[in-house]
């Protein structure tokens, strides 16, 4: 994946570690829900075995949660059109909300809602 230049990192320590991040973001998946072989779009089920086609995404935003920016159960593994699709639904509302996600997904991933409750029993 090429990344854009820009001010998201401040040094090259934060690209390092958000590669990290999304390495495992992506080993956790395919571990998970792809029986070791394919990573799997937790949207539409769709299956590859490179992710060039797929996208780490932020449950909890990478702007407003910075304490969970690396944590890598914050993350969700969603093909190209799936996360696309889901910016274009909601916008910015996504990024004070959370639950948006774990709406949108159809309310059959338990792991997200209990990602996200568990953070909220925290404050």
């Amino acid at each position: 994946m090429k990344f854009k230049k820009g001010n998201r990192w401040k040094s090259s320590k934060g690209e390092v570690r958000y590669r990290t991040w999304r390495s495992a973001v992506f080993q956790l998946n395919k571990g998970k829900y792809g029986l070791r072989k394919f990573f799997v779009c937790r949207k539409c089920s769709k299956r590859r075995k490179t992710t060039r086609v797929l996208h780490a995404h932020h449950i909890f935003s990478w702007n407003k949660y910075p304490k969970l920016r690396y944590d890598r159960s914050n993350g969700v593994v969603l093909c190209q059109p799936c996360h696309n699709t889901f910016h274009r639904k909601y916008k910015f509302k996504a990024l004070d909300n959370p639950i948006l996600l774990y709406e949108w997904m159809g309310r059959k991933h338990n792991d997200i809602k209990l990602y996200i409750d568990e953070y909220h029993s925290k404050e």
